[in-house]
């Protein structure tokens, strides 16, 4: 046996030239070998002006992907052998990263251009591990010792020495330490002991784990102490918790997520305090504190609307926000001012109250509105957050029965929402994997010509499926219930058709309609959409869909009044989220259908 020594190239597993290749051990690559059988001329792979003879076939195409380097051609005969020797160096590197330690790949002896250039392989015996050690872990706790003997057991004795493989493992068990609680835990490094003779390698882990840290105080470079205390609210955990890496991840989601920061630091300390407990000192980076965003959408159906947002951070120094937003629109007009303050008491408890004014054009009523409103929220986990809430919503109503019978109908609405969010995915705008699901139960009254009672029932749900590199499959689905009289104010009934329900279809036209053939809020909505997306290169995508739905005055006929549509969308990628374009035809045409509708907007449909 043998052992490796500094700079003979087998000391340590290492990376070489880009890839995780295996060191090859010199000292025994300058032994000659024979040929294992896998050379000659059927391992022969060629590539411009250079060509390997003898390499074993089941790396042939990575092999031919090294000599493919896109250089341009050798000017002189000297350049040529220099690239030779350079390529034959590589070829040896990719050898011992698959087992093939003492592989020598040596370039002919040439003295024109002409002729292409052959780099002969003599692979040798493929090497396989003997056994795996590890140093420096006897001070761990014996259920962390379990964990890494796991990891050591990937490598059995006999398998092939593969450098990916070995570097991997090394990988597993820094990271096991240290979600283990050793917060400082490194490896020196990874050493092998050869045998030329028996072609098999020792190899030997060390670690270095560190003391197991327990956190204890958070400190922050910030001066306010209002928003001292408020960074203490986002703290995920209670002093004397042992470290794991996804709590300080937990840390900086929460300080990136308050949008108050543009740079974050985290830093552990090394060494623990007076109580044993080591300190995580913050070094933060302000952001601006105001910000302006717009959006715009058209559509053959809802027509075309342009909206503004301003919103200003950190009023108070509790990481709190004003927020206000202005819509235009051909069928809708709103302007909302908000004001929202997280973090009551502990993370993520957030208060918002909002005030605003709205008028509504459509198919089916006009409406002139003010509302304000307040709304207490709370993340129960990363996914799932429910919230209550309180409203009362002014309204002016012009519909088809008031128009016949009693005028604008003026009614104040009461109203106590309750609802529950789930949501996984990464992406709002465009989401890849994952799944969101919504359902709300909001229960009022409202006062004016008659003091009519109701209870709204809403739940919906979308599910994303990455089911290639460059290809996700979407499913939307919703429904909705009302119970109490249809004397509350119209726009708390349903409506489908358009954009946000079936594409394909006008704006409403697939609700009830009265013995006028005007539109009229339902008491039950179905809808459900499927779409195939396939992201076709970094700036554009393309969408397959099928759209169904209605909204009914009975829910026993909701699903069997539902029509389908079909569609193909583009999608434009610009850096900030997908633009949308689609084009949608009704399967089930009624006579004033438009064969084809469009739409326009930022993000996906769903």
């Amino acid at each position: 046996m043998i052992r490796g020594v500094p700079n003979s190239g087998f000391n340590r597993l290492r990376p070489i030239a880009g890839a995780c290749l295996l060191g090859a051990v010199a000292a025994c690559a300058s032994i000659n070998g024979t040929q294992n059988g896998n050379g000659g001329a059927n391992g022969s792979v060629a590539q411009g002006h250079f060509h390997l003879v003898g390499v074993p076939p089941a790396l042939a195409a990575r092999a031919n992907a090294l000599l493919n380097t896109d250089q341009p051609a050798p000017r002189s005969v000297l350049e040529k052998r220099n690239r030779a020797q350079t390529l034959a160096r590589s070829i040896e590197d990719l050898l011992a990263s698959e087992g093939y330690l003492a592989a020598e790949v040596r370039p002919e002896d040439f003295t024109t251009m002409e002729a292409s250039a052959a780099l002969t392989v003599d692979s040798g015996p493929r090497f396989t591990i003997l056994s795996v050690g590890l140093n420096g872990a006897e001070t761990v706790d014996p259920e962390t010792r379990r964990i890494i003997d796991g990891h050591l057991a990937k490598l059995p004795s006999g398998s092939v020495v593969k450098a990916l493989e070995v570097e991997r493992v090394e990988a597993e068990l820094v990271t096991s330490l240290q979600m283990r609680g050793y917060a400082f835990a490194t490896s020196p490094g990874i050493d092998a002991l050869a045998s030329r003779e028996d072609a098999n390698v020792e190899i030997t882990y060390t670690v270095d784990p560190g003391p197991l840290v327990r956190l204890g105080e958070l400190q922050s470079d910030e001066t306010d102490p209002r928003s001292q205390k408020a960074i203490q609210v986002l703290k995920p955990w209670r002093e004397g918790a042992t470290y794991n890496p996804r709590t300080i991840d937990r840390l900086r989601s929460r300080l990136r997520s308050s949008g108050l920061y543009e740079g974050i630091g985290v830093v552990v300390s090394r060494e623990p305090d007076a109580d044993g407990y080591h300190t995580v000192a913050l070094t933060l980076t302000e952001a601006k504190p105001r910000s302006v965003s717009f959006g715009v959408s058209a559509s053959t159906t809802e027509g075309v609307g342009a909206d503004a947002r301003w919103e200003k951070r950190n009023i108070t120094g509790r990481a709190d926000k004003v927020t206000v937003s202005a819509e235009a629109a051909t069928l809708a007009r709103s302007l909302t001012a908000a004001y929202e303050r997280p973090n009551i008491g502990r993370f993520g408890r957030t208060l918002t109250t909002e005030t605003g004014i709205r008028q509504e054009e459509t198919q089916a009523y006009d409406l002139d509105g003010a509302k304000i409103a307040a709304t207490l929220s709370q993340p129960f986990t990363r996914q799932l957050t429910l919230s209550i809430g309180a409203a009362i919503d002014a309204t002016r109503i012009t519909d088809q029965r008031t128009r016949i019978y009693l005028g604008e109908r003026e009614q104040v609405t009461f109203s106590i929402p309750v609802t529950a969010a789930y949501t996984d995915v990464g992406d709002p705008l465009d989401p890849q994997e994952g799944i969101r699901g919504f359902a709300s139960v909001e229960s009022g009254i409202s006062v004016g010509n008659s003091t009519p009672g109701y209870t709204r029932m809403q739940i919906s749900g979308a599910t994303y499926r990455k089911i290639a590199s460059d290809l996700v499959a979407a499913v939307r689905a919703e429904y909705g219930a009302f119970a109490g009289s249809n004397a509350v104010p119209t726009d708390r009934l349903f409506f489908a058709g358009g954009g946000g329900t079936v594409r394909g279809y006008e704006y409403q036209s697939l609700s009830p309609t009265d013995e006028f053939g005007e539109y009229f809020g339902g008491r039950s909505l179905f809808s459900a959409s499927a779409e195939l997306r396939w992201r076709r290169s970094e700036r554009f995508g393309y969408a397959a869909f099928v759209d169904v739905g209605a909204a009914s005055d009975d829910p026993g006929t909701v699903f069997s009044d539902a029509k389908a549509s079909v569609g193909l969308g583009i999608r434009y990628y610009p850096g900030f989220g997908p633009i949308r374009f689609d084009i949608a035809a009704p399967l089930s045409k009624r006579d004033g259908d438009a064969p084809l509708q469009i739409y326009v907007s930022i993000g996906q449909a769903f």
